[in-house]
């Protein structure tokens, strides 16, 4: 009987690819010392003991960019939303705090105060961008629209984009100001000098700016919901200060209203000497001159535009009156023939 001698031997299977190891440039590389500070670490150490920065291990992609923006901005314990929220609740310890030379529980005045002023320039640049219409840059001025051209559109432009490029330099400059005031009338209060009186205004000014600005990026689709914002955010820094000076001086409600009427008293004739010194220095530089002379060219270009509309019109009108009588002239000749 014959023998199968056959291979029988089954095919070998090839072996499934081993997956690839990291990427070693997907890592950084590990140091022995902080890349903040400079202090040394052993390499199971994940904190600096001096400054408490987290060491890094990966490098920079989509996945730990946004772990890195939740933990910043988003997390409970962010310094940021522990200011916001301790403003409203204890705006005395947040101030004191900082005073006193607490620098970690709560953010800086001077880093909360860019917060609110970077909030600013997003809505300026939002509503610059895409909501202020050329219709708008021309109602800048009074009687002055459309019918006027592009020349003054050029220079309503000119004086709109002005005011919002040095909105936040103007608000700046006020917050000495008011500290001036603010140290005048607590004379008798010797707890706070000048420059923490200036931290004082920096706080509760960027906290006002703060809600108001976020208010007006969440409602800068809606004209309505703008106009009603503005209308509410423009009477809250005044009782949001007093609130602050209530707290941070420990005043009763008596006191409060008392230096809350000598704040006025005091700034409404510093503000009228301010501005006094302002328009003198403009006038005497010759820029109010170059205004008034751009407002009434752009009031003559107005009452042109009108008056070679108005021509316009009555001459359509004319011609088509002589039009609509020659035709009916032409169709009495034309029934005479028959």
């Amino acid at each position: 009987m014959a023998t199968d001698t056959s291979d029988t031997t089954p095919e070998r299977i090839p072996d499934k690819p081993k997956r690839k190891p990291k990427k070693r440039r997907q890592l950084l590389v590990v140091t022995d010392n902080c890349k903040n500070c400079g202090t040394s670490l052993s390499l199971d150490q994940r904190f600096c003991s001096n400054c408490g920065a987290k060491r890094m291990y990966n490098r920079l992609n989509a996945r730990n960019l946004l772990e890195d923006f939740t933990e910043r901005f988003l997390n409970i314990e962010n310094v940021f939303l522990k200011t916001f929220f301790a403003l409203f609740t204890k705006p005395e310890d947040v101030i004191d705090g900082y005073v006193q030379g607490v620098r970690k529980r709560y953010m800086s005045a001077f880093s909360y105060f860019a917060v609110a002023l970077t909030l600013g320039s997003i809505y300026i640049f939002l509503f610059r961008n895409w909501f202020l219409t050329e219709t708008d840059y021309l109602n800048f001025f009074d009687g002055v629209n459309q019918g006027a051209g592009n020349e003054v559109f050029g220079e309503s432009q000119k004086y709109v984009d002005y005011f919002l490029d040095y909105n936040s330099f103007f608000s700046f400059i006020l917050i000495p100001f008011y500290a001036i005031i603010s140290k005048l009338v607590f004379w008798n209060y010797k707890k706070y000098n000048f420059i923490e009186h200036v931290v004082i205004y920096l706080y509760a000014y960027s906290q006002t700016q703060i809600i108001t600005n976020v208010l007006l990026i969440l409602f800068i689709w809606t004209g309505i919901g703008s106009l009603i914002v503005s209308s509410i955010t423009s009477i809250i820094p005044f009782f949001y200060t007093a609130y602050v000076l209530y707290k941070v001086f420990d005043l009763n409600m008596t006191s409060l209203i008392l230096k809350v009427l000598l704040f006025l008293a005091i700034l409404m004739p510093v503000s009228c000497i301010f501005f006094g010194l302002v328009g003198a220095g403009v006038y005497y530089s010759g820029t109010l001159d170059s205004f008034i002379e751009d407002v009434k060219q752009q009031s003559e270009i107005h009452k042109a535009a009108k008056e070679a509309a108005k021509v316009a019109r009555d001459s359509i009108v004319i011609d088509s009156v002589s039009q609509t009588l020659k035709n009916i002239k032409d169709t009495l000749q034309m029934l005479r023939l028959f």
